[in-house]
């Protein structure tokens, strides 16, 4: 088996850390069909790619280039498959110690994942004997879980420039990972917990606050969260976002609260007896609990940041904290869903600010 070097440009190498959400477009040049001199007419020329993460191949890729001697691949799925089953139960007891009062030891750091390519390559020498090459494994691919929006894609103005590692401390007031908005502050109960996320040259970071403790500006971040406190608690939460960081926000409880309890008869075989027996059992399910929730009154920025962050965040896991209104609670999962499937951000014949209504049910079984 002959060696085939090859170079690897694009997204790839040189420290570079791209979102496995979005495109990570990689271009293969100097391909070799057959000896030099020799052209090869194979009716295939076939190249296959696989990406390489903990010693195990998690992705691969394969094309036809019709002789040619260069070619791209979009290996986002591969990397998408480095990050699945993803454990955050770390982060969240970290966010808990903080909405208790209590600093974890340090801040919690998602660091990016390395992986390595392989490439190979399979035609028909020009004596009709079949060839397979194979390139030893390239190293210094790294990346980030999460991804950037059509919109955001559209604004880079290069590859490069979509470099994550490139974006440290990019966003002033939150960090780079952070998706809230940052013209207007962020609303927040008596006694809910805040937090920003960062990326950093390590990794993405989240750091908690709980609320007797307001966020100050770190001489070395320099950005803290903007937040306008109410005197009312607030149903907190814990979330994903969609570069996939915990995120902390707060909303407001519509006073619905329903439990979902399903009872079930069953016949019950006794022995016939002259007088009457009772012949019929019944099982008791679910017991579900569920709630009407809101944004309460925001700007349109951030409506629009609950609608497309947090209720249609790719990653859909959020946590609650239990019970409501309570500093010690326990953040439980629950599952999020918006009340209506058409939301309106803002409508300019009506006067009203507007709001974003949604359904919280508790995700415990057993």
């Amino acid at each position: 088996m002959a060696n085939n070097t090859v170079t690897i440009s694009g997204m790839f190498g040189n420290g570079k850390t791209y979102f496995a959400d979005s495109q990570v477009v990689i271009d293969i040049s100097g391909l070799q069909w057959g000896k030099e001199g020799q052209p090869v007419t194979s009716p295939f020329t076939i190249i296959r790619v696989e990406v390489v993460y903990d010693s195990k191949v998690v992705g691969e890729f394969k094309a036809d280039t019709g002789g040619q001697t260069s070619i791209s691949f979009d290996i986002s799925s591969a990397l998408q498959a480095i990050w699945a089953g993803e454990d955050f139960r770390y982060e969240i007891s970290d966010a808990q110690a903080a909405a208790n009062g209590n600093s974890p030891s340090e801040p919690w750091v998602r660091a990016y994942k390395p992986y390595s390519l392989r490439v190979h390559t399979e035609y028909l020498s020009s004596d009709g004997v079949f060839t397979t090459t194979d390139s030893s494994e390239i190293s210094g691919g790294q990346c980030a879980i999460g991804g950037f929006t059509e919109w955001e894609r559209s604004t880079i103005p290069s590859k490069e420039a979509a470099d994550v590692s490139y974006r440290e401390h990019e966003n002033l007031r939150y960090g780079d990972a952070s998706t809230k908005p940052t013209d207007t502050p962020e609303r927040v109960g008596s006694l809910s917990p805040t937090s920003w996320v960062d990326v950093q040259s390590a990794g993405t970071q989240s750091v908690f606050y709980p609320a007797s403790a307001q966020p100050a500006a770190d001489s070395q971040t320099n950005h803290a969260p903007i937040v306008l406190r109410d005197s009312l608690p607030y149903v907190d939460f814990l979330f994903l976002n969609r570069r996939g960081a915990i995120e902390t926000c707060s909303g407001q409880t519509l006073e619905s609260m329903g439990i979902n309890v399903k009872v079930t008869q069953y016949s019950r075989t006794e022995r016939p007896t002259f007088s009457p027996v009772r012949s019929l059992m019944a099982i008791g399910q679910d017991g579900r609990r569920s709630w009407q929730m809101s944004s309460g009154y925001v700007t349109r920025e951030w409506a629009e940041w609950w609608a497309l962050e947090f209720l249609g965040g790719k990653r859909k896991q959020w946590w609650m904290r239990y019970p409501i209104g309570d500093a010690n609670g326990t953040y439980v999962p629950v599952i999020v869903e918006p009340a209506k499937q058409s939301i309106s951000i803002y409508d300019r014949s009506k006067q009203n600010m507007p709001h974003v209504d949604f359904t919280v049910t508790m995700a415990l079984e057993g």
